[in-house]
């Protein structure tokens, strides 16, 4: 089953569940998303006004009818990662 909203849309989040009550109304982008065995999705969405995470499930969001763009949410700052090749161990490369 494919997702129905797509990386970096604006949804508005409408749910009944108690531990969504604090975000229940608030609008929110779509920064991650994965589906279960059974084919629901549940959606990674942060809230514009607090920039904040929460996991959501599909049925719980509806699109604003915008999406923002990957820069709005990241720098494109990068790291580099080493790996000692006898112990598998990473570390930050300078």
């Amino acid at each position: 089953m494919q997702a129905r909203y797509k990386f970096y849309e604006v949804v508005k989040i409408s749910s009944i569940r108690s531990e969504l009550a604090e975000v229940n109304g608030t609008n929110g982008a779509v920064l991650g998303m994965a589906e279960n065995e059974a084919g629901e999705w549940t959606y990674a969405v942060q809230i514009l006004d607090t920039d904040e995470c929460w996991d959501v499930m599909e049925k719980e969001l509806s699109s604003v009818g915008r999406i923002m763009s990957r820069e709005d949410f990241y720098e494109g700052d990068s790291i580099t990662v080493e790996v000692n090749e006898s112990t598998n161990e990473g570390k930050l490369k300078n």
